[in-house]
């Protein structure tokens, strides 16, 4: 290909088109000037900011200060809001200590001189700037209550489509998709009666992406066919791909894997007539992804991701070659080829250390650690091997792959409750029983306190108002399809039908209904000896 992919990490990004994400190019739109020297001034630091030199911005900041109160005293508030602005927007850029208290102030400054001048695009692109900051110091409800109040002040049928779609993006970069999705519904009015059919493509993607994320895939699919029928109207070929893919990854979550593939062929021919190797790898491993999730057709999606391995390997390492070798590792591992299952994941994590972008990078290697720990630790039920040499080749193994991304995810955002089980596993096995019991019971904690948003087969977090399948048992197990319920209750060593009790024992101890030490010691003991009876003698 001889290019990276241009979305490698499909799940976090596909579906949203890139003008929606990033910002808007600066201009020349300081048009006042007081004399000659401010002119010139004017002149170097509107080319400053075309060529996006924040430094060199704020190296006139004190004399780009008194050119605004001039303005401002001269009654043109609307150069003084764009200085303001531009002056919020380097010291946003910049990222130095306090910028984002110094941007701030300027952001505010800004809107209160757009207001003035009745200029609504300095004061959406203020509003916007000043969101970010909020943003960006935990500020959510401050940033949604600018939002309204500038819809109040303009009206919502003024809002430029853009700053709408910017403000929506902002807060999905901020990891609330749930307000994003807030946002853009206030707007759906204007966006399906007034808006321009590319702003409207755009919002249709964003918001079918959104549903997706909070597992209503009967609203996704409403605007994912909103948007492929714009998109075919317009001949925009990539939304019309988009729109496909959303389509078969909505179908593929509800366990109707015939129209998923269905929608993904579609979008193959498109880009096959393209030529466009990076868009076929991405279609190539969700058609994987699809097959891999029925059970009897693994060997299908294996196929399937190996194209892709031929087509990523025919330019430079990237981050869509890592996805791929480690979705290769989990399909061997779902049909017990241990060590083909490994030789992929540890291909995929040579390449990940050498990933640029340091999150992109981390997450990729966070979920090929916790993918060898599993494999090892299945690894051990299963070889002919004898017993002290499974303990030291494969427990051990697992239990430091498994520490190494419990140390970084704790580190982080927190660790994933599913690896907890698998710590409590490994340390049992290795004879440290509190150590183990304290990992089930952080791992019990944790899916009874996050049942509501874990899908437990999956492991995917889910919006906190999701619509979701509950165990009518445990009440506490969630899933985000019918069709992840019933692959959950059966399949795998420690299946749903296994955890169902223990859960829902857990659950009433939380409640207060049972809570002795005595009562939790007999539990725990009896899971790891009974529910694990399987473990190697």
């Amino acid at each position: 290909m001889g290019k990276k992919s241009k979305r490698p990490n499909r799940n976090k990004t596909k579906g949203i088109p890139a003008a929606a994400s990033t910002a808007e190019a600066p201009r020349q739109v300081i048009t006042s000037a007081t004399g000659d020297v401010a002119a010139l001034l004017i002149a170097t630091f509107n080319q400053l900011c075309v060529s996006r030199d924040w430094e060199g911005m704020l190296e006139l900041e004190s004399e780009m200060n008194a050119i605004a109160k001039t303005f401002e005293s001269s009654k043109n508030p609307r150069d003084a809001g764009m200085i303001n602005f531009m002056l919020g927007r380097a010291h946003h850029e910049m990222g130095r200590e306090g910028g984002i208290e110094e941007a701030t102030l300027y952001f505010k400054k800004a809107i209160e001189l757009a207001k003035k001048a009745g200029d609504n695009d300095i004061l959406t692109k203020a509003v916007i700037g000043l969101a970010k900051c909020y943003l960006m110091t935990g500020r959510v409800d401050e940033a949604m209550d600018l939002h309204k109040s500038v819809c109040d002040e303009i009206g919502k049928e003024s809002m430029n489509p853009n700053a709408v779609l910017r403000f929506a993006q902002i807060l999905m970069d901020n990891h609330e998709a749930s307000r994003a999705l807030t946002i853009l519904d206030e707007h759906v009015y204007n966006i399906d009666r007034s808006w321009g059919k590319q702003e409207q493509c755009r919002a249709y993607c964003i918001i079918s992406f959104l549903y997706r994320k909070k597992n209503d895939y009967a609203k996704s699919n409403v605007y994912c066919e909103r948007q492929l029928s714009i998109a075919k109207e317009e001949n925009n070929v990539e939304s019309e791909v988009d729109a496909l893919h959303g389509l078969g990854d909505n179908y593929g979550s509800m366990g109707d894997y015939g129209n998923a593939m269905a929608y993904l062929e579609q979008a193959l021919v498109i880009q096959s007539e393209r030529g466009d190797d990076d868009s076929i790898v991405m279609t190539y491993t969700a058609m994987g992804d699809v097959l891999v999730a029925q059970e009897g057709r693994e060997k299908e999606g294996i196929l399937m991701f190996q194209k892709c391995v031929g087509l990523c390997e025919q330019g430079n390492p990237s981050e869509a070659l890592v996805e791929v070798f480690l979705k290769l590792g989990q399909a061997y591992s779902s049909i017990g080829a241990w060590d083909d299952a490994i030789a992929y994941l540890e291909k995929g994590l040579s390449i990940a250390y050498f990933i640029e972008n340091e999150r992109l990078g981390n997450q990729l290697k966070a979920v090929a650690w916790q993918s060898m720990g599993k494999i090892y630790l299945e690894k051990f039920y299963s070889t002919d091997e004898a017993l002290p040499k499974r303990t030291d080749e494969h427990i051990r193994k697992a239990l430091l792959w498994s520490e190494t991304v419990f140390n970084l995810q704790n580190s982080k955002a927190g660790v994933n409750t599913a690896l907890f089980l698998d710590l409590a596993q490994e340390h049992y096995f290795l004879g440290d029983s509190e150590k183990a019991h304290n990992m089930l019971k952080r791992y019990l904690d944790g899916s009874v306190q996050l049942g509501s948003s874990h899908c437990q087969s999956c492991s995917q977090t889910c919006a906190k108002d999701a619509i979701m399948e509950k165990c009518s048992v445990c009440k506490v197990a969630r899933y985000c399809s019918y069709a992840h319920s019933i692959k959950a209750w059966k399949k795998g060593r420690l299946c749903h039908k296994v955890m169902c009790p223990l859960l829902k024992r857990w659950r009433k101890i939380m409640e207060g209904k049972d809570s002795t030490t005595e009562l939790c010691d007999k539990l725990f003991h009896d899971f790891f000896e009974l529910a694990l009876a399987s473990k190697p003698k």
